[in-house]
């Protein structure tokens, strides 16, 4: 005779952290229907800090703070005297240590400011999404990113200086590097805006928020990608202005 117990809970597979992560390249599908139904947010937050962070100590000793400045100050149409731009120079360099304190903190902000906005979006439209939901699958969908840091560390380290202005160009995953940003600094920033990795994450945005809200994933996007296209156009608008 059988002696299975009666009620018999159901494991869910994509429950533990690290399998999440691992779900989100796999299988997204079955991991954003883990996520939604038990939220969570440390694990994916911390491996991309530890990436940022990592990118960072690569970066920061190679970045040519002469030239960028002095570009700078040349596309203002700014004149300065040898003396006050090296006093710029090495006021700028006293305050590069603060791009580690940025690359600790950026990923948790990131993730909570885009966390915020499609929740308040998904709200709007009376769907029903909790903020722990939207956080979690914000903070797994951006995991692609990683690929970006690794990218840069491999990059990066074969450079003996780097412009800071032609950091995004470096691992050519976007059409940015096609535009001469000097030459034309709006199409430049759409066609950095072309980005793969970016792509990526706004597919499993598109799933995982489906998923969370209970939508139709044809309504996701058109939310989601109508927010990317708003950033887009606004950030190109900025460059236009400054």
């Amino acid at each position: 005779m059988s002696t299975e117990p009666e009620n018999l809970e159901t494991v869910d597979p994509a429950a533990s952290p690290l399998a999440r992560v691992a779900g989100v390249f796999g299988s997204p599908g079955p991991t954003f229907e883990s996520i939604a139904r038990r939220p969570g947010w440390v694990l994916p937050l911390a491996i991309s800090t530890l990436l940022s962070i990592a990118a960072t100590a690569a970066i920061l000793p190679r970045i040519d703070l002469d030239t960028a400045v002095r570009e700078r100050l040349a596309a203002k149409g700014v004149s300065m005297s040898e003396d006050r731009i090296e006093k710029v120079i090495d006021a700028q360099k006293k305050f590069s240590g603060l791009g580690y304190v940025w690359a600790f903190l950026a990923n948790t902000v990131i993730a909570l400011l885009l966390a915020t906005v499609f929740w308040l979006s998904f709200k709007a439209f009376g769907w029903d999404l909790a903020f722990r939901q939207s956080f979690g699958v914000t903070s797994h969908a951006l995991l692609p990113y990683i690929g970006t840091s690794m990218l840069l560390i491999l990059f990066v380290t074969r450079l003996d200086l780097l412009n800071p202005a032609d950091l995004g160009d470096i691992t050519k995953t976007n059409l940015g590097f096609l535009v001469d940003w000097r030459a034309n600094p709006v199409l430049h920033s759409l066609a950095g805006s072309i980005d793969v990795f970016t792509f990526w994450v706004l597919a499993l945005l598109v799933i995982g928020f489906a998923t969370a809200a209970k939508v139709p994933r044809k309504r996701a996007l058109g939310v989601i990608g109508g927010l990317w296209v708003i950033y887009v156009i606004g950030k190109a608008g900025l460059t236009a202005i400054f």
